[in-house]
């Protein structure tokens, strides 16, 4: 089975692409292994083991979201991408395929960086799902006082969080993964970058405001945390919806830097101050 994947870019489809790879390596045991056409980022698709077939045609997705949503996204995404297809393949967690001189470039990058390491996502492709740039930094200096290793990573570069403790940005995907590897915590908005982290096995804080936690209902390894202070949590671009929320989720901005700080610390073990 082939499926078509369109408008592949950095961060834009590649978080389905990680979830994908858990339904395509349980379908590796099976008569009809899943394989993918139209991707720009072989990179992701080599270190997920992903086939990909230069061939055109395969089956298209884009419907499948619009009924997941029509149904208010009760279920694991997973689920109703499964019945689309009319599958019943289980789900597996793609096994790493990392070079020495990654494996290596992370090891000593994290020795660099100090332990527990944190690792920070600011960035996502979708506006509303972007925690404010502003909470990012003063959670990075937080975390930095609190005595915990922290980095923000960026792709792009962002002028916004070059005022924080340590950043980078361009960093190839597969050294992304091996530095995920030796992170105690990844926090990330509803995007690739928290998608990936649970797929390689780190624990991962995704931020939510417009989503719901379904979308990672098939790895355990990332806690959604979101505000309670609206009823809007998890409209999913429904009603109430409206057109300031394409500058900025409401309800991510009553998640507040303290409020993450705290689960963070929590996670790690430790205690705010």
């Amino acid at each position: 089975m082939k499926i078509e994947l369109e408008g592949v870019e950095y961060y834009r489809g590649l978080g389905d692409i990680a979830m994908l790879a858990w339904l395509a390596e349980g379908s590796k045991a099976g008569p009809d292994p899943i394989t993918f056409h139209r991707t720009n980022n072989l990179d992701l698709m080599h270190l997920l083991g992903l086939s990909v077939d230069s061939e055109p045609g395969g089956i298209v997705l884009d419907e499948v979201f619009k009924v997941e949503v029509a149904d208010g996204c009760r279920r694991p995404r997973l689920d109703y991408i499964r019945e689309f297809l009319g599958v019943q393949t289980p789900l597996a967690r793609p096994k790493l395929h990392l070079s020495a001189e990654d494996e290596e470039w992370a090891a000593r990058t994290a020795g660099e960086l100090g332990s527990p390491l944190v690792l920070l996502f600011p960035q996502a492709v979708w506006r509303p799902r972007e925690w404010p740039a502003n909470y990012w930094v003063d959670l990075a200096w937080k975390l930095k006082h609190a005595g915990v290793a922290v980095q923000v990573l960026m792709q792009p570069n962002d002028p916004r969080f070059h005022n924080t403790p340590t950043y980078r940005w361009g960093t190839p995907i597969p050294r992304i993964a091996a530095l995920m590897k030796r992170a105690a915590l990844v926090v990330g908005n509803d995007s690739f970058p928290a998608h990936l982290a649970g797929t390689v096995g780190v624990p991962t804080l995704a931020l939510m405001g417009p989503t719901t936690a379904s979308v990672f209902a098939h790895t355990p390894d990332v806690e959604c945390l979101a505000s309670t202070g609206l009823d809007c949590t998890g409209c999913h671009f429904r009603a109430p919806f409206r057109a300031a929320c394409d500058q900025g989720c409401m309800s991510l901005y009553r998640l507040f830097p303290d409020d993450v700080l705290r689960r963070v610390l929590m996670k790690l073990g430790q205690r705010s101050s």
